[in-house]
């Protein structure tokens, strides 16, 4: 009984931050994060504030890697590395797809707080810095 609840207890946080991709969106609903957008799931609707929807990314980035029998290989000026966008998971390392993302990308947050240029998102960079456990220069990447 005991073990159930903890178990319980450590898959709810999963469960939350998971539950943004696919979220149901549309008829005035509670708007998509900052960084994803409604996207109606009638293509004959062109304003999701009248039909029902779902919220995705608004940057798109290729697919890579994952295990799959023709894994998709990045572009030149790319590589293939776990979204950082998703929570924290095995990623790749459990066979899951990565996205493309350019090697040049710009840097964001740490400690003066960099801001990302206009139409990217600052997301962590999917290292061990940890802010709440002693890294007060933890950065990130944009994407």
């Amino acid at each position: 009984m005991l073990l159930q609840a903890i178990l319980l207890t450590l898959t709810i946080p999963l469960t939350l931050a998971q539950s943004d991709i696919d979220r149901p969106c549309g008829f005035k609903m509670a708007p998509c994060p900052f960084d994803m957008k409604c996207v109606p799931d009638n293509p004959r609707c062109p304003h999701p504030s009248r039909c029902p929807g779902h919220c995705e990314f608004k940057n798109k980035y290729d697919q890579c890697g994952g295990f799959t029998p023709r894994p998709h290989n990045c572009r030149n000026g790319f590589q293939c590395q776990d979204d950082p966008r998703l929570p924290p998971n095995c990623g790749m390392a459990c066979d899951a797809p990565g996205i493309c993302v350019p090697k040049e990308t710009h840097f964001c947050g740490g400690f003066i707080g960099l801001a990302c240029p206009r139409g990217l998102y600052c997301y962590d960079a999917l290292d061990e810095c940890d802010p709440e456990n002693g890294g007060a220069d933890c950065g990130g990447i944009c994407l």
